[in-house]
């Protein structure tokens, strides 16, 4: 029997959304610069690139995803699942190259081909059950990126006990994670699946301090917060080895199928 799903449509219309207005569009040219050399490390001959999108957001960052391979001579079929008809919506108006829509859960998803990628794009931490869906991903994709938060790292269990232990309570009401990462605990959850390729935990602090849009003002004209960013950006640089313990970010990692040849 199939869940229903009015309950996740009133969350990203009445929450989400209107926690989120831009739907994240300001990190998308960030998060396909580290998305793009994946995609390059992918090893594909077909013609036609299968593609499935599961809860991706606006759509945008699907839609650079498709404009990559058109730019190399490929033809896309590109699905999108999400449990929300709304975000559905939002994606079809944002993305011309979607072709399918699957309005339901991963384990209501019926395909009969395999697929040759699938974007889990910040979704695992949204999944009750993680482990069910990278197992349902990995035997119906050969490869697989994922984007993890890493929210369990020095500077965020710090702002949890600044915050009397509401900071995740808070990520959970008004961005709908029900799991938090480590660097170390992302990499174990994905390595069950899917053989890495290639990953990147980028400099997120920069990004938010410099990019060129005023979604992030609130941040930088915080003077403690700014000045966490600052102390960020010099662990990147002079200890980068540690950086994924100690500050903000996310992996980005492209990894193989373990049941798909």
């Amino acid at each position: 029997m199939k869940k229903k799903l009015n309950k996740e449509d009133d969350f990203n219309t009445q929450t989400y959304i209107a926690n989120n207005p831009t739907l994240a569009l300001e990190d998308v040219g960030y998060k396909f610069f580290y998305i793009e050399p994946l995609l390059k490390a992918m090893n594909i001959n077909n013609e036609v690139i299968k593609i499935l999108d599961v809860g991706g957001g606006g759509g945008f960052l699907g839609k650079m995803v498709c404009d990559f391979f058109v730019k190399h001579g490929k033809s896309v079929e590109f699905h999108i699942l999400d449990v929300s008809k709304k975000m559905i919506e939002v994606q079809r108006s944002n993305n011309p190259y979607v072709s399918k829509t699957h309005n339901c859960y991963l384990e209501d998803l019926n395909i009969d081909f395999t697929l040759d990628l699938v974007l889990m794009i910040d979704v695992i931490e949204h999944i009750p059950n993680k482990d069910s869906a990278s197992s349902i991903l990995q035997k119906i994709s050969k490869y697989a990126i994922y984007n993890i938060p890493i929210e369990i790292n020095m500077f965020d269990i710090l702002r949890n006990i600044y915050m009397k232990n509401r900071y995740y309570a808070l990520q959970t009401t008004t961005l709908g994670h029900v799991h938090f990462f480590s660097y170390l605990s992302a990499l174990k959850h994905f390595r069950q699946y899917f053989e890495p390729i290639e990953l990147f935990f980028p400099d997120y602090a920069r990004h938010i301090l410099y990019a060129d849009t005023k979604e992030f003002d609130a941040q930088r004209n915080n003077k403690l917060r700014r000045y966490e960013l600052k102390v960020s950006i010099w662990i990147y640089k002079y200890m980068k080895f540690l950086a994924p313990f100690m500050i903000q970010g996310s992996l980005f990692i492209l990894g193989k199928s373990k049941s798909v040849s």
